[in-house]
């Protein structure tokens, strides 16, 4: 729990408050939890969803709700973020079956809360419990241009251990260990 929180926290969350002040309550994502998974892609843009996804997304499809709700809080992790009693962002990691100290990792964030901090919170929120989980590293799948996925790892993760960039995709493993040396780091503009 953060020590600028100012409201009781709910048992089994996190609260932080945001550099704007605003206290934002995250709490697991549980099995068949549709509610804030519907509402967080409701709330992003058609630009925020092809980020996200990859690909242009203007629905979720019953076998997606499926997938993103499959938690089991050890291979499948997701924190949902609430601000105002809302729910504004979801970051999930999925072990990588043959590389059980390694996930996939996505965070997604409504429009309406881009840029406040919320991905920030849910990134060192899921840091935390993938580090608690015996994970040591994030992959991170991306578009080439998403600048604030870039700037997100920059702020929460520590030396990028691989990286593949081509002309559509940036592909980043990147270790959860704070950097020690200043490390490789991200390219601007990847």
């Amino acid at each position: 729990m953060s020590a600028l929180s100012t409201l009781p926290c709910p048992p089994d969350s996190e609260c932080t408050t945001l550099p704007d002040g605003t206290e934002v309550v995250m709490r697991p994502l549980e099995r068949h939890d549709d509610g804030p998974l519907r509402a967080v892609f409701a709330g992003m843009g058609a630009r925020s969803r092809e980020l996200r996804f990859m690909t242009p997304k203007t629905r979720l499809t019953e076998a997606d709700v499926r997938q993103l709700t499959a938690v089991d809080h050890h291979d499948h992790e997701a924190v949902v973020a609430y601000a105002d009693g809302l729910p504004v962002g979801i970051a999930r990691l999925v072990r990588t079956p043959d590389e059980p100290a390694t996930a996939d990792v996505a965070v997604a964030v409504v429009d309406a809360w881009q840029s406040r901090g919320v991905g920030t919170a849910l990134a060192v929120s899921l840091a935390a419990r993938a580090r608690e989980l015996g994970i040591g590293r994030f992959s991170v799948l991306m578009a080439h241009d998403n600048e604030g996925a870039v700037r997100l790892m920059h702020r929460v993760l520590g030396d990028v251990e691989q990286a593949t960039v081509d002309r559509e995709t940036a592909e980043f493993v990147v270790s959860l260990e704070p950097s020690r040396r200043g490390g490789r780091r991200l390219l601007k503009g990847v």
